[in-house]
């Protein structure tokens, strides 16, 4: 199989700046770093379709996701609904159902196939969840709940995975399993994996490629071991040394 590539080259006017990315991203997993209120979030959601770029394109191996051309005033846009592009959408607070148990929250996704049992049930023995799949969100653990949503978003066997500060509210013990899982998981399906955290631990423990987010643009990409001695800018440096302070409000 081809190894896949996602293309971005979008802006979008946001509130307190403009949006602009560029990344081009393979069968890897991409860390975007930054502060609250700094894009990160936003870029997902662009790629994911809950989010229409004012101009600019998005590509995956060719097939366009999102294109806008032509002048202002005659500005043509073509998007693609999100449901049809192949891609997983990981949350920080899991948005697992309360009322559905784990099972029923990844079959979910897969509702009106005929396979749809057998591969929920496939997919919680892969994250080792296959003893718990009668239990309900409540029922279960933060990292439970965690993997359960990761079951989840692989259930349409995306093509790229969104991840949105995932593990930020796991203790540092779950957070290293579930770091071994993740560059398992994403070795084994050849997955593009987008990782938003404010965590330097976690950036190092999964990223492959580093990507400082500020205002809005990806300030430096690159290695991690690359970007962290070298960072640009005052604030990039800042939030390199200084992670914690810029958690989630």
């Amino acid at each position: 199989m081809k190894a896949p590539r996602l293309e971005v080259n979008i802006e979008k006017r946001l509130a307190n700046f403009n949006l602009c990315v560029q990344i081009e991203v393979g069968a890897e997993i991409l860390v975007l770093f930054g502060p609250s209120g700094a894009g990160k979030t936003q870029t997902l959601n662009a790629i994911a379709g809950l989010l229409t770029p004012d101009a600019g394109e998005i590509t995956l191996d060719g097939a366009v996701f999102f294109r806008a051309s032509g002048e202002t005033r005659d500005l043509q846009k073509f998007n693609l609904q999100a449901r049809k592009r192949r891609v997983g959408y990981v949350f920080q607070q899991y948005a697992l159902f309360p009322h559905l148990t784990a099972l029923e929250n990844v079959s979910y996704a897969l509702w009106r196939q005929p396979f749809a049992r057998a591969r929920a049930e496939a997919l919680l023995k892969r994250m080792q969840l296959a003893e718990l799949a009668n239990r309900y969100p409540h029922e279960l653990s933060g990292g439970q709940q965690q993997r359960v949503a990761i079951a989840r978003a692989l259930a349409m066997e995306p093509r790229v995975l969104l991840m949105d500060e995932p593990f930020s509210a796991l203790d540092s013990e779950i957070r290293k399993q579930l770091h071994q899982d993740l560059l398992k998981l994403q070795a084994e399906a050849e997955l593009i994996v987008i990782y938003v955290t404010h965590n330097l631990e976690d950036a190092f423990a999964v990223g492959h490629r580093l990507a400082v987010v500020r205002d809005g643009r990806m300030e430096r990409i690159g290695a991690p071991g690359d970007v962290y001695p070298q960072p640009t800018g005052q604030l990039v440096m800042e939030v390199l040394r200084r992670p914690q302070e810029f958690r989630r409000r």
